[in-house]
């Protein structure tokens, strides 16, 4: 066998192996949900309808400097709350 077709053998199976490895350690990780797809993305069914109240709930100022309960953010004007992603 000549030099050359033995580089040219050597190189497709550094290929294969590392490709072969690549799919692999993906697949292993999509297993183990290491690499989640919308991991956030965690829906379920509620008893609110449209028109309900919002449920009073306690949240944490950005500030760090206490809490706030919702009922005291809406109670003379009405209160937004947007959830999402702007990035």
């Amino acid at each position: 066998m000549s030099n050359k077709v033995r580089w040219i053998l050597v190189g497709v199976a550094t290929v294969a192996v590392a490709g072969g490895s690549f799919f692999l350690a993906r697949f292993e990780a999509m297993k183990r949900a290491y690499i989640k797809i919308n991991e956030y993305d965690i829906r379920s069914e509620g008893i609110l309808r449209e028109g309900d109240l919002a449920p009073d709930l306690e949240l944490e100022r950005l500030d760090g400097t206490g809490r706030v309960m919702l009922s005291d953010l809406h109670a003379s004007k009405p209160l937004v709350l947007l959830f999402g992603s702007y990035t």
